[in-house]
C-alpha cells in the first residue's frame, strides 16, 4: 500500500518537479562547470541539447490537438515549426549531412528554443508547488558574486577539474541572466512590493560594481533591466518616497561594499577595522568607482564609434574586433550570394579564419563564436531564419500583452538580448536553459504579475 502511494502519478509529479528545481539550482550556481560534467561519457550539456532536439522532433510532427501546452498563439507555434523545418532546409542547400556531429552543435541555437517547454512540468498538479521551490532561489544572486569576486570554493574548484570538461568561473552573462530571472521572478513569489523592490535595489546594486570591472554588455544589461524596473515602479516610487529613500540608502551601502571588494580585494583579504575605516572613506569609494570603470572604458566605448572607409570602427580594441567580425561576414554572405541561406551548419566561418586578422579564434584555437546571437543566426540560417526567430519572440511578446495590457515582459526579454548581442550566450546551453526556462513560467503565471500590480 506505502508503495502503491509513493508511485501514485501525485508523487512523482512531485519528485520531477523538485529534482529539475534542483538541478537548475545547480546549474545557476555552477554555469558552465556543471554543465561540463560527464555521464555516461557525454556532457551534461550534450545531453540537454538532445533533449531540446527530441523535444523539437515531437513538437515538429505532433498534431496541433496534443500540443496545448506548447502553444501560445498562431504567431509563436507556426514560427517555431518553420525555425525547425528551416534547419533540415538550409542544411540541404548547403549541402549538409545529417550524419555529421558538428552540424547538431553549430545548429545547437535552434535546439535549445525547446528548453521554452521545460516549464510544461509545472501544468502538472502535485502536492508541491514550484512557488514552495522557487522562493529559495532568491539566495543565488548574492551566492554567485560571492564566487565572481573571489571566493570560489577550492572544493568545488577540485570538483569540475576531475568530473567535468572544464573549470571556468562564472561569466558575467551568467551573472546577469541569473539576476533578470529571479528579479522577475520575484514578482510571481514575493506579494509584498515593498519586499520586492527593495531586493530590486540590493541585488542590482551588489553586482552593478562586479559587472562594470568584468563586462560592459552585461553591465548595460543591468542598467536597462534597472530603467524598466524604476518605470514600471513609478507608481510605487512616487507613493512612497520616504520609504524608497531609505531602500536607497540601505542598498548603497551594499553598493559601497562591493566596489571596495572589487576594487581593494587585496586590502580587504583580511580586514580590520583599521583597514575597514582606511579603504571606506567617501575619497577612497570614489577612486574605486573611478578605476572600476577606467579598467573597461566603460563611458568613453559609448564614443569609440566612427566611420573608415565605408566601415564602422571603435577606438576600444575588444569593440572593434567584434565589429570587424560582424562586417566581414555580412559582406562575405553578400559578396558570395548566400545572404538567404546563410553558410549552413558543416564548418567554421570563413571570416573567422581570416588569416589578415590573426586570433580571432582565439589564444587555444577553439573560439567559433561571433560573440552576437542575431549575426550567427543570420550568418548560419541567413535572412530568413533571422526573421523568423523574431516573429517568434514577437508572438511570445504578444501573448504576454494581450494576456496583461502591459508590455512588462520586455524588461526580462531585451536586456537579455543586448547582452546576447554582445556575448557568447545563446550558443551555449546554460544561458538559454535559464532564459528560456523562466520565460515559458513567466508566460504561462502571468496573470498573477497582473493582479499584483494593480491591487497588490
Amino acid at each position: 500500500m506505502r508503495l502503491k502511494n509513493l508511485l501514485s502519478l501525485n508523487n512523482i509529479t512531485a519528485i520531477v518537479k523538485i529534482s529539475f528545481l534542483i538541478f537548475l539550482f545547480l546549474i545557476m550556481l555552477f554555469n558552465r562547470s556543471f554543465v561540463g560534467l560527464y555521464i555516461f561519457g557525454f556532457r551534461l550539456g550534450e545531453l540537454l541539447t538532445g533533449v531540446g532536439l527530441l523535444f523539437a522532433v515531437i513538437f515538429l510532427l505532433a498534431p496541433k490537438k496534443y500540443l496545448s501546452d506548447f502553444y501560445f498563439n498562431n504567431l509563436q507555434f507556426y514560427s517555431q515549426k518553420l525555425i525547425f523545418i528551416s534547419f533540415f532546409v538550409v542544411t540541404f542547400l548547403n549541402e549538409g549531412s545529417l550524419l555529421n556531429a558538428y552540424t547538431y552543435k553549430s545548429s545547437s541555437y535552434i535546439w535549445t528554443i525547446s528548453f521554452l517547454f521545460f516549464g510544461v512540468i509545472y501544468k502538472f498538479n502535485s502536492w508541491i508547488k514550484a512557488e514552495d521551490i522557487l522562493t529559495y532561489f532568491f539566495i543565488i544572486p548574492f551566492i554567485t558574486y560571492i564566487f565572481s569576486s573571489g571566493n570560489y570554493p577550492n572544493v568545488m574548484i577540485d570538483f569540475f577539474k576531475v568530473n567535468s570538461d572544464k573549470f571556468q568561473f562564472l561569466k558575467p552573462s551568467d551573472l546577469f541572466i541569473g539576476y533578470a530571472a529571479l528579479n522577475f521572478l520575484m514578482k510571481f513569489i514575493i506579494r509584498s512590493q515593498n519586499r520586492r523592490f527593495l531586493y530590486f535595489l540590493v541585488t542590482s546594486f551588489t553586482l552593478l560594481p562586479l559587472l562594470l570591472f568584468s563586462s560592459r554588455g552585461s553591465f548595460l544589461g543591468v542598467v536597462i533591466y534597472m530603467c524598466f524596473e524604476i518605470i514600471y515602479s513609478r507608481r510605487f516610487i512616487v507613493n512612497n518616497k520616504t520609504r524608497v529613500i531609505i531602500y536607497l540608502l540601505v542598498s548603497s551601502l551594499f553598493f559601497i561594499f562591493s566596489t571596495l571588494r572589487i576594487d581593494k580585494a587585496e586590502e580587504l583579504n583580511r580586514p580590520t577595522v583599521e583597514k575597514l575605516i582606511q579603504v571606506a572613506t567617501p575619497g577612497a569609494i570614489s577612486d574605486s568607482l573611478t578605476s572600476l570603470a577606467q579598467e573597461k572604458e566603460t563611458v568613453t566605448v559609448l564614443f569609440s564609434f566612427y566611420w573608415h572607409y565605408g566601415r564602422l570602427e571603435s577606438t576600444d580594441p575588444t569593440t572593434n574586433w567584434r565589429l570587424d567580425i560582424w562586417q566581414d561576414i555580412t559582406h562575405d554572405m553578400i559578396d558570395e550570394g548566400i545572404v538567404f541561406k546563410g553558410y549552413g551548419y558543416n564548418e567554421i566561418f570563413p571570416a573567422m579564419l581570416d588569416p589578415t586578422a590573426p586570433g580571432r579564434l582565439g589564444r587555444d584555437g577553439l573560439n567559433e563564436n561571433v560573440h552576437n546571437y542575431f549575426v550567427n543566426i543570420f550568418a548560419r540560417g541567413g535572412i530568413f531564419q533571422l526573421i523568423l526567430f523574431i516573429l517568434f519572440h514577437i508572438g511570445l511578446i504578444k501573448y504576454w500583452k494581450d494576456k496583461n495590457q502591459n508590455y512588462q515582459i520586455l524588461m526580462y526579454v531585451v536586456p537579455s538580448f543586448i547582452v546576447s548581442s554582445l556575448d557568447i550566450t545563446m550558443e551555449g546551453v546554460q544561458y538559454p536553459l535559464i532564459y528560456y526556462f523562466f520565460l515559458y513560467y513567466f508566460l504561462k503565471n502571468s496573470t498573477k504579475v497582473k493582479v499584483i500590480e494593480l491591487y497588490g
